[in-house]
């Protein structure tokens, strides 16, 4: 199911693609099966990251949502991020900073509103100062597919209520497959 999105975002990159096509490609390895057949890491009130593809162009990532869990609130390390719901329901809760974000530590956002994906609803981040917080629903699990156009190494989480920010770093619960591996399977 995502070798071939693999192979084909290894021909061209996400970066060189229209939001279209990247719209396409995401609801293509949509329709597939259940991921990895229910062999996803999970975590009791949380949610994990399985890296399924990596290189200095792209990453793409399988996230395992247990009922109710939730992402800090936060940015892309002003990368582009791909997001489409393979199972259940995620909520989406927008932010923007209304800050110049040149001071270090410190951020000042706001609220843009809340939508909810269903199975093949997609979310697009594309800015530095384009924010959000992804969460399950509390009576479901889910599970996410989600391209970065570079390995989200570095990015920043933020507390609303205190005006801070603070970087954090991205880190996986499980490599499925490392760069090269994937088209030997």
């Amino acid at each position: 199911m995502f070798h071939e999105l693999v192979d084909d975002l290894r021909c061209t990159p996400p970066l060189d693609r229209s939001l279209d096509e990247m719209a396409r490609l995401l609801r293509s390895a949509c329709s597939g099966g259940a991921p990895l057949n229910g062999r996803l890491v999970s975590r009791p009130k949380s949610y994990t990251r399985t890296c399924l593809y990596r290189d200095d162009r792209f990453e793409v990532l399988l996230l395992n949502w247990s009922p109710g869990a939730a992402s800090a609130l936060h940015d892309h390390g002003g990368q582009h991020c791909w997001l489409t719901v393979l199972e259940g329901r995620l909520e989406i809760d927008d932010y923007e900073r209304l800050d110049r974000g040149d001071l270090p530590g410190h951020a000042r956002i706001g609220a843009r509103g809340s939508r909810t994906l269903e199975r093949g609803g997609l979310d697009l981040r594309s800015g530095r100062f384009d924010l959000h917080k992804v969460s399950a629903r509390r009576d479901a699990p889910a599970v996410s597919l989600h391209v970065y156009s570079q390995p989200l190494e570095k990015f920043l989480i933020y507390d609303q209520a205190t005006r801070r920010c603070e970087t954090a770093f991205g880190t996986y619960d499980e490599v499925v497959f490392a760069a090269g591996e994937l088209a030997r399977r």
